[in-house]
């Protein structure tokens, strides 16, 4: 039985590899020829663009082993069965688990791997990936946090100071708004607790307004809701948006408990932080889906086949991850449920092709 689970190892393990260095070149070279422009136009030296593409690769290595996992899984298993070394092994009595068994271990494998590379890797290439684009590539302005993790941002004659951002949603928590004069002396100053992008312009709720008059004095106004034409988009400040790709989960896990002490809402880096620990379980469903199909297709038809439906599930499975993570960012549903729905279903619908696979 070691021999046959070790053949079974070894034939998966360079597949999947084949599989997987294909999804990454085939991802870098696009990535590539859709950014390369933006370097040119930035007179960067190419050195600094290959830099770039090199840093980004633990994340697509990271978020493309479960596909090698799938195809890897689907075409060792459709080779032994055109080979009919399936049929063999189980004409000798050979129970279907001593073929699946080394195939879930190495699945088991890939997503301890995918979560290492989430945790430790993809946190500090990412970081530094993102400062090349948005600040040398983009040349947007470089925010400052401090380990509070909240953000300065200086636009000109002002000056944001931002506890937590959701460009997606355009809203802005514990915002503080410096306006300065030619001569850089403070003329309004505004403390909300959010602000809100309308389409329009800003509206602040809950808040205090400072003005300067022409004296020298100061008049504060305390408000519940005030509108602020201001030159920022919430597009202007995705760049300050700290990815949850750049902090492992203790990272998370302290932001979350921070900003949840202040009273503001976490509910997307809840959201984040269960999807950090459900996605690298993605490799062992793949590695599932894999099985059922190819031994279903066994019967059925034939492994290109099963590729394609294969690759098929494949796509749905992550529309349905990015979409439940849509719906959770929104609130609607508990975190943990929209971390782990995708995982779930996929993981019943494999179990249920594998059974039919059997009869």
């Amino acid at each position: 039985m070691r021999v046959i689970s070790r053949y079974i190892s070894l034939e998966l393990t360079k597949i999947i590899a084949i599989c997987l260095g294909a999804f990454v070149a085939i991802y870098l070279v696009i990535d590539f020829f859709e950014r390369i422009d933006d370097f040119l136009e930035a007179k960067l030296p190419l050195t600094l663009a290959l830099h770039f593409f090199m840093l980004k690769l633990p994340l697509v290595v990271q978020q493309g082993i479960p596909m090698g996992v799938l195809m890897g899984t689907l075409i060792t298993l459709g080779l032994m069965a055109r080979s009919n070394e399936l049929m063999v092994l189980k004409a000798s009595g050979i129970s279907p688990v001593h073929v699946v068994g080394p195939i879930v271990a190495l699945a088991l494998l890939a997503s301890m791997l995918d979560f290492a590379f989430s945790e430790y890797l993809v946190p500090l290439t990412s970081t530094r990936a993102n400062y090349i684009w948005n600040v040398q590539v983009m040349d947007r302005p470089l925010p400052t946090s401090f380990s509070e993790e909240k953000v300065w941002y200086k636009s000109g004659p002002v000056i944001y100071n931002i506890r937590v951002l959701n460009t997606k949603r355009g809203l802005l928590e514990g915002v503080t708004i410096h306006m300065f004069d030619g001569n850089f002396r403070l003329t309004r100053r505004l403390d909300a607790r959010r602000g809100e992008w309308d389409g329009k312009s800003w509206v602040f709720s809950d808040g205090i307004f400072i003005h300067r008059k022409a004296d020298g004095n100061f008049t504060t106004e305390n408000f519940q809701r005030r509108r602020l034409d201001l030159d920022e988009r919430p597009q202007d400040f995705q760049h300050l948006e700290k990815a949850s790709e750049e902090m492992t989960l203790a990272e998370l896990a302290r932001y979350v408990a921070e900003i949840e002490s202040e009273g503001y809402d976490s509910t997307r880096y809840r959201v984040d932080f269960h999807a950090k620990i459900a996605f690298p379980f993605t490799s062992l469903i793949m590695a599932l889906l894999g099985i059922a199909v190819a031994l279903y297709q066994g019967k059925k038809g034939g492994i290109a086949v099963g590729v394609a439906a294969s690759v098929a599930l494949a796509f749905i499975y992550f529309l349905m991850f990015q979409f439940m993570l849509s719906i959770g960012y929104t609130g609607n549903l508990q975190p943990l449920l929209v971390a782990w729905t995708p995982n779930i279903l996929f993981g019943i619908a494999s179990i249920y092709i594998f059974s039919q696979a059997m009869h």
